[in-house]
């Protein structure tokens, strides 16, 4: 598959970035390894931080992660929408935070300052629709928590 084909195709994240304080959250990463066991191009692997994240590099998005995480934290992402939401907390605000440092907490920032209505927060978390998402970057920006992503590392 040539770079344009790349470009257009399907690669992994895990809804947790896993913060300082992650001890506490039920809906994040238990860092049990299924993800990391099943990839074939060993792209994604328990960090120190205690959740496993992806290489984007070596993913091709074949989605036996997003099966096999007892979680259900692992999603596939189009590519050519560079964000994601690296969150998967429920719970509301001070709760949120007190769970996980870099939680989101459903203040609706991202979704006041997006320009297509591509940022909801449900169930007190973000969501990004990523067929409206226009990738402006502006919920990468005004997130105060550092929940929204951008996977090119091109916005922080």
């Amino acid at each position: 598959m040539g770079k344009q084909g790349a470009w257009l195709s399907e690669k992994s994240y895990v809804a947790c970035s896993g913060g300082a304080k992650n001890h506490s959250c039920t809906y994040g990463c238990t860092a049990c390894g299924s993800c990391a066991a099943v990839c074939p191009n060993g792209a994604i692997a328990v960090k120190d931080c205690g959740v496993a994240q992806t290489d984007e590099r070596l993913c091709v998005g074949c989605g036996q992660c997003v099966q096999v995480c007892p979680q259900g934290l692992i999603h596939l992402h189009t590519v050519g929408v560079p964000f994601v939401v690296r969150c998967s907390n429920k719970d509301q605000g001070a709760q949120a935070k007190k769970a996980c440092d870099v939680s989101c907490i459903a203040c609706g920032l991202c979704e006041k300052s997006c320009p297509s209505d591509a940022v909801r927060a449900v169930g007190n978390a973000a969501q990004i629709e990523q067929e409206l998402c226009l990738s402006c970057g502006n919920c990468v920006v005004k997130c105060p928590r550092n929940v929204i992503y951008d996977v090119r590392g091109i916005i922080r």
